[in-house]
């Protein structure tokens, strides 16, 4: 089978990667970009391109991600020998804020969450059936204690060096609307797109 070529930018705006959408079952994925060496039996692994599947049949997926999406860069990322990626300006670089600005989705469909997790600081920005995870490190904050910084800051104290030390991790595609990564693990506090971007650059205080 040919190789596709997808758009980086169509992925975050439609979460399909080319003919792989996250509603497809096992059999379809063989299909279009064949089985991978190392196959569990719900899980299946391409390079960056990682698939949950269902354990019943007919083994629909349950999403799609790409990992270690920071490590993305360049003109073109090979996901799978069927499947190039063409990063469109973006990289694991790429800050929330240059996301959001990017005009990839309406003011209203980014969503941004942030809490405390651990030593560091997770974000996630949700936009329809896209999920961009991001973890902030906190050796800027003396302690290291990103509970109380972000209990302590307002967001318009931390949002900018939020966004600033941001890091990409990971991109997942669901069937359904996403929202935050874990719902009540943390004291998640959820942002517009609209305002994070406001908080980011000092617009909001």
């Amino acid at each position: 089978m040919k190789t596709q070529l997808v758009s980086f930018r169509d992925f975050l705006k439609t979460g399909r990667l080319g003919a792989v959408s996250p509603d497809m079952t096992m059999a379809e994925i063989a299909d279009v970009i064949g089985i991978p060496e190392h196959a569990e039996p719900d899980y299946w692994t391409f390079g960056k391109l990682e698939i949950s599947f269902d354990v019943e049949p007919p083994y629909r997926m349950n999403w799609f991600q790409i990992e270690e999406a920071g490590y993305l860069k360049g003109d073109l990322e090979a996901l799978t020998d069927r499947l190039v990626l063409s990063l469109d300006g973006f990289s694991g670089k790429t800050k929330p804020s240059e996301f959001l600005e990017a005009g990839l989705w309406t003011p209203d469909q980014a969503k941004v969450f942030y809490a405390a997790s651990g030593y560091d600081i997770g974000m996630n920005i949700c936009a329809g059936t896209i999920q961009m995870h991001f973890h902030v490190p906190t050796d800027f904050i003396a302690d290291q204690d990103a509970e109380a910084y972000l209990s302590a800051s307002s967001p318009s104290q931390s949002m900018a060096k939020i966004d600033s030390r941001a890091v990409l991790d990971s991109i997942y595609s669901y069937p359904h609307p996403k929202t935050e990564e874990v719902p009540g693990a943390f004291d998640w506090k959820l942002l517009s797109g609209s305002q994070y971007l406001a908080l980011a650059d000092g617009r909001q205080t």
